[in-house]
């Protein structure tokens, strides 16, 4: 029996020729066979000519997410192939750490899969049905490559809801304790595999919080939204006077007191529960002057219909931020909204420069780190933006 076949309409090949996977429901014209959701299926173009092999959910708006150009039996070996190609570039972009992303879904050829190693712990995230189908595939192939200790399975995103998929968080083999630390930038920090954010820790930030360390020589430092205190970390690290760090999660503070404390620098920086935006303007309304400000604040805008709301409030905490700068005062600022791209969060801080009166200098300008690779035709791998400005 013929595999299932699905053809794109005219003219809609072009995206997928240039490099990305997706394909989204409105850029089919017809699909042969009869694939159940989940199922691996052919894909070419309206002449009939073969792209490659995509893993289908026709209740998805993204109907279909391509897994290879080739005709590769998709099994076992075809994950380990992956995920080993995924190791070998992290070996060699960030040599010897064990606290990072090794698999980092569409960006190393395995969408709806991330996978982050806490020393011999795994967190690995599944977000799409073509990979949950294929769970025994993908875990056989993480134990042949990886060999860890344990594994969480972190199916607990938003993105599976688009899916079909049910949210969920559990052991998915081997041992994994409560909590975990692990070494990451010189510091020893805690990781909650089975609560924490995400996997556990934000780990893409962890070359802009060298950025930030680099700066605060002799400054006293504010963090906002400072979660665990690895901004925090770096901050006390780089010989800064003080630093005040501020969440509203008590259970992040907690966690940042512990960080504090097994690093030996609790007594350099102080703890404020709070919202960041209200202690903001109340540290600003006090006169309150700082030499570093670093804000991280959560993705503020989690679609393209919040994109005006979360814009404003992006802009609103870095008009509060500058505005409390001391002169030649830094300001490290991100967001990881994806919908906010480059060009939009420079505008919003243009914005919020003219609104604190202050103009700015650009250091530096980043984002993820490499453990993050980006694919070039696939801007949504690229999410996170760091900005490094200067006040003058």
């Amino acid at each position: 029996m013929p595999p299932s076949r699905l053809l794109l309409r005219k003219n809609q090949d072009r995206r997928v020729r240039g490099g990305h996977p997706w394909i989204f429901s409105n850029e089919i014209e017809r699909v042969d066979g009869a694939p159940s959701p989940g199922d691996v299926i052919e894909v070419a173009d309206a002449r009939g000519a073969f792209l490659g092999r995509a893993c289908w959910n026709p209740h998805s708006l993204i109907a279909a997410r391509l897994l290879t150009r080739g005709r590769d039996p998709i099994d076992a070996s075809f994950f380990a192939r992956r995920i080993e190609r995924a190791v070998r570039l992290r070996e060699s972009v960030l040599p010897g750490e064990r606290a990072l992303r090794v698999v980092y879904g569409e960006a190393d050829q395995l969408p709806g899969l991330v996978i982050d190693r806490y020393g011999d712990v795994l967190v690995a995230q599944v977000l799409t049905l073509g990979i949950e189908a294929r769970g025994e595939m993908v875990r056989a192939a993480i134990e042949q490559t990886l060999k860890p200790r344990g594994v969480i399975r972190a199916a607990d995103s938003p993105l599976r809801s688009l899916e079909g998929l049910p949210l969920e968080r559990g052991l998915w083999w081997g041992e994994v304790p409560e909590r975990l630390e692990v070494g990451i930038e010189g510091f020893t920090v805690e990781v909650d595999p089975w609560r924490g954010q995400k996997t556990g820790l934000f780990l893409d930030q962890r070359l802009n919080r060298r950025r930030a360390e680099s700066r605060a020589a002799g400054r006293r430092a504010l963090d906002l939204f400072c979660y665990q205190g690895e901004w925090a970390l770096h901050a006390a690290r780089g010989g800064a006077s003080h630093v005040l760090a501020v969440d509203s999660s008590a259970g992040a503070l907690e966690g940042a007191g512990r960080n504090l404390e097994r690093n030996a620098l609790a007594d350099r920086v102080s703890l404020r529960r709070g919202d960041a935006f209200e202690v903001a303007r109340e540290l600003e309304k006090a006169g309150e002057r700082f030499g570093l400000v670093m804000v991280d604040p959560p993705a503020l805008i989690k679609s393209r219909k919040s994109l005006a709301t979360g814009a404003r409030a992006y802009r609103e905490i870095n008009r509060s931020a500058i505005a409390m700068l001391e002169e030649d005062g830094v300001l490290v600022t991100s967001s990881c909204s994806h919908h906010l791209d480059d060009a939009l969060f420079r505008q919003v801080l243009i914005e919020a420069a003219r609104a604190a009166h202050r103009p700015l200098r650009v250091l530096d300008w980043a984002g993820e780190a490499p453990d993050h690779p980006q694919l070039l035709a696939v801007p949504e791998t690229h999410y996170l933006k760091c900005a490094v400005l200067q006040a003058i």
